[in-house]
């Protein structure tokens, strides 16, 4: 899931600080336009300046330095959230919409307002991979010559990746929405219609995902071999289909794998390069039946009811606060300052909008993580509690049963491959781990909590039954808050 995307479209679309627009003088105009690229301009700078200095760093730790990962990591999220910060400004600070509505006068330009109101967002994530690609490189120096590749290849991988998936829906939406608004407005104000937009879009993903995927991400099919026959029988041994397992190339940078598609007969594995290239077969089958668990638990269709649930949560967080903060300002007496008030309610807004993602939303994660991991350990597991010795079951060719039963060979494969993925992308278990980890969990913890299943059937079935629980009491909770989002107009004001 490519967050960051999906929180800067939040950002763009989803925020409305009641502020309307009105037109702007040439002097108003130019203003505006000049603290954006100023503001664009400032981030590009110390991006670069902070790839140069950790490229230098790099080159003295050495490549395959666990320091260099940790370092490379923090910088990349702590500029990843600076660009978000510095599109939020240029949103709701700058007011950048009021520039391409009023200041442009595209009003009632189909798709091409949305573009520009986004492109901000996009000149950022660009400036961003340009100014760490020297420390990228320098990381990378281990990697054979021919899977490297330069900038302009790294930004149109890094912009198909991050890109891909969602963006060509959202602007499907966004095309969809000016089409309503054009030909029915009334129908465009009705909530109901907004709700229904936003089934459509993230039922778009859900189902077009792989397509999208496909086009624009750099991958190819795994070739026929030992691993490929492997990996068929197990999700024959599973019930899992795809329509195919994919490497996915990252010019041997990110050990990692996916999953995108929730209908068994449009979906595809994706398994990176790095991946394939640091584990072994018996390795890589833990990391696929990892995905396959995702599926076989409808953890991305659960995903994207969180995400349409949290619509209501979000509009009544945003009420509430829109309430709170017009109360609070004439006790201040700054009731008569609109910019303050506009720049007050976006701030308060997204702060409890990343709190709640980053709580609420994190512990689902990573909740659905160790259940996935479960699995990955489940595929590659004998059913003997007391093994070694261990039998190999995806090597037999006859349709073998799933074993019911985690065993110590099992976990320990999983454990491994979970180690060794970690170390390739940097990732330790320093102060920094427990930001970087918010989705997926600590893999120090992750471990441990497979190393106190072994042998121990019952906390096995208490912690799927608490995932159980823990989905159904959330959805309940979510859809009471789209009712009275509903119920209140909140829906209908906007966040």
């Amino acid at each position: 899931m490519p967050f960051p995307l999906l929180l800067a479209l939040i950002i763009a679309f989803g925020i409305d600080t009641g502020r309307g627009f009105t037109p702007l003088s040439p002097i108003e105009l130019e203003r505006r336009v000049g603290q954006t690229a100023g503001a664009l301009a400032l981030l590009a700078a110390l991006a670069f300046v902070v790839g140069q200095v950790l490229a230098w760093r790099l080159r003295r730790w050495g490549p395959d330095a666990p320091s260099g990962g940790r370092a490379l990591r923090g910088a990349t999220l702590a500029l990843d959230g600076l660009g978000l910060v510095t599109y939020a400004w240029i949103i709701h600070g700058v007011g950048w919409p009021a520039v391409v509505l009023e200041g442009f006068d595209l009003r009632d330009a189909l798709l091409i307002d949305e573009g520009l109101i986004l492109l901000p967002y996009l000149i950022a994530q660009v400036a961003v991979w340009v100014g760490l690609y020297r420390a990228e490189r320098a990381r990378r120096l281990s990697v054979p010559e021919g899977d490297r590749s330069g900038l302009g290849r790294q930004v149109l991988r890094k912009t198909r990746q991050a890109m891909g998936a969602v963006l060509p829906v959202a602007l499907v939406y966004g095309l969809g929405r000016d089409l309503i608004v054009w030909q029915w407005p009334e129908a465009a104000r009705n909530p109901w219609v907004e709700v229904g937009g936003m089934v459509v879009m993230a039922t778009s993903v859900l189902v077009l995902a792989p397509a999208l995927v496909r086009l624009t991400w750099p991958a190819r099919p795994l070739p026929p071999g030992p691993l490929r026959d492997r990996l068929e029988r197990l999700a024959r041994r599973f019930g899992f289909r795809c329509t195919d397992i994919l490497v996915w190339d990252t010019g041997g940078a990110i050990a990692n794998a996916g999953v995108t598609g929730a209908l068994p007969w449009f979906r595809y594995v994706l398994l990176s390069d790095a991946l394939l290239q640091q584990l072994d077969e018996r390795e890589v089958e833990a990391v696929f039946g990892h995905e396959v668990g995702h599926i076989v638990h409808r953890h991305l269709a659960y995903f994207g009811l969180f995400l349409l649930g949290s619509i209501g949560v979000m509009a009544l967080l945003g009420l509430g606060i829109e309430s709170a903060i017009d109360a609070l300002l004439p006790r201040l007496s700054l009731d008569q300052r609109p910019a303050l008030e506009a720049v007050l309610k976006s701030v308060a807004v997204l702060a409890c909008l990343g709190l709640y993602f980053l709580l609420l939303f994190g512990h689902l994660s990573r909740r659905f993580e160790r259940q996935a991991d479960i699995f990955g350990c489940r595929v590659v597991s004998c059913d003997r509690a007391d093994c070694p010795p261990h039998a190999d079951l995806n090597a037999s060719t006859a349709l073998l049963a799933p074993p019911l039963a985690l065993c110590p060979v099992g976990i320990r494969t999983f454990a491994n491959a979970l180690s060794k993925v970690a170390a390739s992308n940097g990732i330790d278990e320093g102060r920094l781990s427990i930001l970087l980890s918010w989705r997926h969990g600590r893999v120090a913890r992750r471990i441990a909590f497979l190393d106190s299943l072994e042998g121990q059937p019952e906390a096995e079935r208490r912690f799927q039954a608490g995932i159980a629980r823990l989905r159904l009491g959330l959805a309940v909770v979510l859809a009471l808050a789209v009712a009275a989002a509903l119920a209140t107009g909140a829906l209908d004001q906007g966040l």
